[in-house]
C-alpha cells in the first residue's frame, strides 16, 4: 500500500487553462495565464482544491495537509503557478509536476523543480516522496485519479506497482442514484462481475466477482481496515455504506506488497475511502423518487467545532418495494466523521457509522417460476405456502468504528487505527422460499428425547436464526526514510468473536417444533478468529525510474469453535486450528516517462479456511489456500488519454470449493478439496477526452480460471467482461452519462456429486452473456433554490433497454432439486434532487 494520499481532481468548471506540457517546460500562455480572483486564508487542502476547480490542475497530497497545515493564501491576478507558490510558502511544501497533469506536493527539499519554500517542514507532515513512481505507504486507500478533462468511471494511476482502477467522488456522485451501495460503484471495473437482482442498491447483493475471485477470496477495507463475516468473509453490501459517505473506491486487482494487510489479498483489494469534512460549512438535504415505489431521502452537513475539529455527518432512511414482488426493503443509515487538529504533531480522526436493514429475503427462482410468474417474481402473497413474503423476513444491524491517529516521533512517520466493528444478521425464513408446492408443508414436533409427538402436515415449517460479531483490531503503519528508500512497517491484530444459533418453526403457528435429537436448537455455538499479520517493506529507489519493492508479510490466523450444538452433526464441540504462512513479495515500478509507467509484481498469497471446515472436520481441517500471484502491466496519463493495460497468471493450490451432498435433511453444503487452478487473463481500460465536456470510456478484459488438469471453468467466473461508457460534464452545470457493461457466458457449477458420493469435476448451469445499459442525466447550480445556495437533480435510469437475464445461479430447490437462478432486474428510473440549505 502507498502513502497516506489524497488526490483532489481539478476538472475545469469553468474557463479551462490547459496544460499542456510538465514543469520544466510549461508554455507562456499557461504560466502567463491569470487567475482573477484571490484565495483567501485557509486550511491548506481548501486553498487546493480551489485552485485546482479553476486552474484544472490536477493536485496530489497526503490527507494530513488537511488538518495540520494553513495556508495565507494568494492574491488575484497571479499564474496559477504563482498562486500555488504562495499557498505553499512557509508551509515548509512545495510542489513537482509529475505528469502534464498532475502536480504533487512535495517536502521542501524533494521538489526540484520548483523554488523552494521559505520555511522548514513541520514536523506533523510525514515526508512526501518526490516523485509519482514511489510506491507510497500509510495509505488506508492509496487514491490516485482520472487526469482526464471530464467524467470517467476509472482510470488506472500512474503510480500503480499492480493492476488498479480508482473510482473517483465525481463519478460516485454524478453517475450513480444517490443511494447506491459500494458493488454499484464498481462493477463498471475491468474484470468485475455484480448480481444486484433487486436493484441498484437495494436489497441484498447475492455476488461479487474479480477474475473470478468470488466475495470472501479478495479484500474490502474501509479507510484501510479490513472487515468481513467472521466465518466466511462474505459482505452484505447493503448493510454497511452508501454512496453518501464514500469518497473515493480503489479496486487493487492483485496481491499488493508486503504492507497490504487483509485476509485474502490474493484475489486483490476493494478499497473504500471515507468522505473528509469540508471547512466550507453547510447543509444538505436531498431526496429520492423512483421506480418499484423506492423513495429516500436524508441530510448530510458540514461543519466546525471549536477551533480545531472539522464535522461531516450524513442521516438517511430508504424503503423500496424493489424489483423482485414481496421483498420489501426498509434500510436506515448514520455516519459521522471528525478530524482534530491536536498540535503541530498530531491529528486525531474519529468515525463511526451505524445501518440496519429489513428486508424480506428471496432464495432464487426456478426456470419454471419466472416462466410462470414473470422476471419480476420473488415472494407470494399466500402464507399456506413457503413462499410466502410473511415467512421470511431478515434484518442486518451493523456499525464500524474506529480512532485514528496520524503522528511524528522522530523520523518515523505514524499512522494507527483502533477499531471496532459489529455486524448481525437475523433471519425467521421456511425450509425453501423459493417452494410453491404445499404437498411440501408438513411440520413434525418433538420431545426433549427426540421421540416424535405430533405432526401438522398442512403447516408450513421454517427456522430462525441469529448470527452476530464484533471484531476488535487496530492497524499499526510505521514509515521512515532510510538510505536510498523508505522502509515501512507495521502489523494488523484482530479478534473477531461470533455467536450462532437456529432453531426449527412451525411458521403457521409460531411454535418451536424441537429436533429428532432432542434439542430445541438445530446448532448453538461460538466461535473466535484471531488474526495476526505484522509486515516489513522497503521501497528502494534504484533511480530517479525506478523502484524496487521488497516486501514480507507473516499471517497466522486461529479459529476456535465451542459449540453446545455442533451446526453439521447435532453434538458439542471443542476444536482449535491455527493457519500461518509467510507471504514475500517484490514489486518493481519503472516511470518510463512523466506520461508513462510500467510495473512487475510477484506475491505469495494465503487464505484460511472458514469456520466451516473447523465445523465439518474438526481440528483435522482442509489446508488453508495458497497463491503465487505474477503480473505486468503498464498505465498512460495524459490531459486528453489515460490507459492501463496488465496480463496476469495466478497458480492457485489447496483450492477449497462447495459441493452439494443429499442428506435426509435435504442437500447440504460442504467444502472440499479441488485441488488447484489456474487464474490467468488480461485486461484493458482507458478514458479519452473528445473535448472539455465530453469523454469516452471502455475496458476489456479475459478472466480464464480453471482447475488443474482439466477444462472446467471455475463457476461464476465470465472468461469476458467488457464497458463503454460516454460521458458528459458541462461547464454551465449539466452532466451525464450513458455506461453499458457485457458480462460473457459462464457456469453456475463446476462440480457434482456422482451416484456414488464422490466429486466430479465438470461445468452445468451455464448462464448466457449479456448487455446491460445505465444512464444519468442532472443539473447542478452552485445558487438557487431555497436557500440561493445552490442544489441539483439528475435522473438515473438502471437497465435502459430493460433487458431480461439469467445473470447468478442459486443452487437447487431442497425438496424438487430443481435449479434456482436470479436475474437482471428490469428497468429501473430514479429522480434525485438535492438542496444546499
Amino acid at each position: 500500500m502507498r502513502r497516506q494520499l489524497a488526490i483532489h481532481i481539478a476538472l475545469l468548471l469553468g474557463s479551462a487553462l490547459p496544460i499542456l506540457a510538465s514543469a520544466q517546460s510549461l508554455p507562456a500562455e499557461t504560466a502567463d495565464s491569470r487567475q482573477s480572483q484571490a484565495i483567501g486564508a485557509m486550511p491548506l487542502t481548501e486553498a487546493l482544491d480551489v485552485l485546482a476547480r479553476r486552474s484544472g490542475l490536477q493536485l496530489v497530497y497526503q490527507s494530513e495537509v488537511a488538518s495540520t497545515v494553513r495556508s495565507n493564501g494568494a492574491a488575484a491576478g497571479l499564474s496559477a503557478r504563482q498562486q500555488l507558490h504562495l499557498l505553499l510558502k512557509g508551509t515548509g511544501l512545495d510542489y513537482r509536476f509529475v505528469t502534464p497533469t498532475t502536480v504533487t506536493i512535495v517536502a521542501a527539499h524533494a521538489a526540484g523543480n520548483a523554488p523552494a519554500a521559505s520555511a522548514r517542514a513541520p514536523r506533523s507532515i510525514p515526508p512526501i516522496e518526490a516523485a509519482a513512481n514511489v510506491p507510497h505507504d500509510l495509505a488506508p486507500v492509496s487514491v490516485s485519479a482520472n487526469a482526464v478533462d471530464t467524467l470517467a468511471p476509472s482510470a488506472a494511476p500512474l503510480d500503480a506497482i499492480q493492476p488498479t482502477s480508482v473510482i473517483d467522488e465525481r463519478f460516485i456522485r454524478d453517475g450513480l442514484r444517490f443511494n447506491a451501495n459500494f458493488d454499484d460503484i464498481i462493477k463498471y471495473a475491468p474484470s468485475v462481475t455484480v448480481t444486484s437482482p433487486e436493484g441498484p442498491g437495494l436489497g441484498k447483493n447475492e455476488g461479487i466477482s474479480i477474475r473470478g475471485f468470488q466475495d470472501g477470496q479478495f479484500n474490502i477495507t474501509f479507510d484501510g481496515i479490513p472487515f468481513g463475516d467472521a466465518s466466511d468473509l462474505h459482505h452484505t453490501t447493503s448493510a454497511y455504506f452508501n454512496n453518501h459517505v464514500l469518497g473515493q473506491a480503489e479496486i487493487d486487482r492483485g496481491p499488493g506488497g508486503g504492507s497490504t494487510i487483509g485476509n485474502a489479498t490474493f484475489g486483490g483489494t476493494v478499497g473504500l475511502r471515507s468522505r473528509d469534512p469540508s471547512s466550507v460549512p453547510g447543509v444538505t438535504a436531498y431526496l429520492t423518487l423512483g421506480s418499484w415505489n423506492t423513495r429516500a431521502g436524508g441530510v448530510s452537513a458540514d461543519g466546525q467545532l471549536g477551533a480545531h475539529t472539522q464535522v461531516f455527518a450524513d442521516v438517511s432512511k430508504e424503503s423500496s418495494d424493489t424489483y423482485l414482488n414481496g421483498t420489501d426493503d426498509q434500510r436506515n443509515h448514520i455516519f459521522l466523521k471528525t478530524i482534530t487538529d491536536l498540535g503541530a504533531d498530531t491529528a486525531l480522526t474519529f468515525v463511526t457509522s451505524y445501518n440496519e436493514e429489513h428486508q424480506n429475503t428471496v432464495q432464487g427462482a426456478t426456470k419454471q417460476e419466472i416462466a410462470q410468474f414473470g422476471w419480476r417474481y420473488g415472494l407470494s402473497d399466500n402464507p399456506a405456502l413457503q413462499s410466502y413474503s410473511g415467512y421470511n423476513n431478515a434484518a442486518y444491524y451493523s456499525s464500524f468504528n474506529y480512532l485514528g491517529l496520524t503522528s511524528r516521533i522522530g523520523d518515523w512517520s505514524v499512522d494507527n487505527k483502533v477499531y471496532y466493528n459489529s455486524f448481525d444478521h437475523w433471519s425467521r425464513k421456511t425450509t425453501d422460499a423459493s417452494d410453491n408446492n404445499s404437498a411440501d408443508n408438513g411440520v413434525t414436533f418433538y420431545n426433549a428425547a427426540g421421540k416424535k409427538v405430533g405432526k401438522a402436515a398442512n403447516d408450513v415449517p421454517g427456522k430462525l436464526a441469529d448470527a452476530g460479531f464484533h471484531a476488535f483490531g487496530d492497524v499499526l503503519r510505521l514509515s521512515r526514510d532510510l538510505g536510498p528508500g523508505t522502509l515501512q512497517a507495521g502489523a494488523w491484530l484482530e479478534r473477531n468473536i461470533d455467536a450462532r444459533y437456529q432453531y426449527p418453526l412451525d411458521l403457521t403457528t409460531g411454535q418451536q417444533t424441537g429436533t429428532k435429537y432432542g434439542y430445541l436448537d438445530n446448532y448453538l455455538f461460538g466461535d473466535r478468529t484471531d488474526t495476526v499479520q505484522p509486515y516489513l517493506q522497503y521501497d528502494w529507489k534504484v533511480s530517479d525510474r525506478i523502484t524496487v519493492s521488497p516486501g514480507l508479510r507473516y499471517s497466522e490466523v486461529t479459529r476456535s469453535i465451542n459449540a453446545a450444538i455442533n451446526k453439521t452433526t447435532p453434538v458439542p464441540l471443542d476444536a482449535e486450528a491455527t493457519y500461518h504462512s509467510t507471504l514475500p513479495s517484490l514489486s518493481v515500478h519503472d516511470q518510463l516517462s512523466d506520461q508513462w509507467a510500467a510495473y512487475a509484481q510477484a506475491a505469495k498469497g494465503f487464505l484460511a479456511p472458514p469456520i466451516d471446515v473447523i465445523e465439518t472436520n474438526a481440528s483435522r481441517g482442509l489446508k488453508p489456500e495458497q497463491t503465487t500471484n505474477y503480473q505486468l502491466g503498464t498505465s498512460f496519463a495524459s490531459r486528453s488519454f489515460t490507459f492501463g493495460a496488465d496480463v496476469y497468471y495466478i497458480d492457485f493450490t489447496n483450492y477449497l470449493t462447495e459441493t452439494q451432498v443429499a442428506t435426509t435433511e435435504g442437500n447440504e453444503l460442504t467444502y472440499i478439496n479441488g485441488g488447484g487452478a489456474i487464474y490467468q487473463g488480461a485486461e484493458v481500460e482507458g478514458t479519452y477526452a473528445l473535448n472539455h465536456e465530453w469523454s469516452l470510456y471502455g475496458n476489456a478484459s479475459y478472466n480464464e480460471a480453471t482447475y488443474k488438469h482439466s477444462s472446467v471453468q471455475v463457476a461464476a467466473t465470465p472468461k469476458v467482461t467488457a464497458a463503454l461508457g460516454l460521458l458528459y460534464s458541462g461547464e454551465s452545470g449539466y452532466f451525464g452519462s450513458l455506461m453499458g457493461k457485457f458480462i460473457g457466458k459462464q457456469y453456475g457449477l463446476d462440480n457434482t456429486t456422482d451416484a456414488n458420493g464422490d466429486t466430479v469435476f465438470a461445468n452445468g448451469q451455464r448462464l448466457g452473456g449479456y448487455v446491460a445499459v445505465d444512464a444519468a442525466l442532472g443539473f447542478r447550480s452552485e445558487h438557487g433554490g431555497v436557500s440561493n445556495k445552490g442544489y441539483s437533480i439528475s435522473v438515473d435510469v438502471n437497465n435502459l433497454f430493460n433487458v431480461h437475464k439469467l445473470t447468478g445461479y442459486a443452487g437447487t430447490q431442497s425438496v424438487s432439486g430443481n435449479a434456482l437462478y436470479f436475474g437482471l432486474p428490469g428497468r429501473g428510473v430514479f429522480l434525485d434532487l438535492s438542496m444546499k440549505l
